[in-house]
């Protein structure tokens, strides 16, 4: 079993480096100068991560429905509701790392940069959904998923960690 879970920790890895690379080089923006521009763009990066979420909570709330488990403290959550919730969790978590770090890499680095923050944030949102449904398919699965996003959050803060060292 743990040897499946480095293996797919691995390949999430290498899948979200191979996203990464393509994207900052397909991704073009203008170069932009003014640290308010960037920041907004920024921003707009980190929306598939933010839809990824919402879409989570709009399950969640599907599910209640349909299970009829709105009290989810009646404790008659069934495992999908279960593995959903703890995504969706995790998500969040992993949102507070990530993107205060991407706003801090884009206020501070030069304009040819950019590309690199857009990519960013398409693999953080891509690496939630492959988490996600990882997670779906059994708690083994979601090591790809984990990997590409904790690979993605160690990035961007060593990057903000690297543009504002004095």
């Amino acid at each position: 079993m743990p040897n499946r879970a480095l293996l797919g920790s691995g390949i999430g890895l290498g899948v979200a480096f191979a996203i990464w690379e393509v994207l900052r080089r397909v991704v073009t923006t203008d170069p932009v100068a003014d640290t308010a521009t960037r920041l907004g763009l920024a921003c707009a990066a980190l929306l598939p991560a933010v839809c990824v979420l919402l879409l989570m909570v709009v399950v969640q709330m599907g599910l209640r429905v349909v299970t009829h488990a709105i009290d989810p403290l009646a404790g008659r959550d069934g495992r999908l509701l279960q593995v959903n919730q703890r995504a969706l969790a995790n998500t969040v978590e992993q949102l507070t790392a990530f993107a205060p770090a991407l706003l801090a890499v884009s206020a501070r680095v030069p304009a040819g940069w950019m590309p690199s923050v857009v990519a960013a944030g398409l693999v953080f949102g891509l690496a939630r959904l492959v988490f996600w449904g990882g997670y779906l398919v059994g708690p083994l699965g979601r090591s790809p998923g984990m990997a590409a996003t904790y690979a993605i959050n160690i990035a961007t803060l060593v990057a903000a960690v690297r543009v504002w060292w004095p």
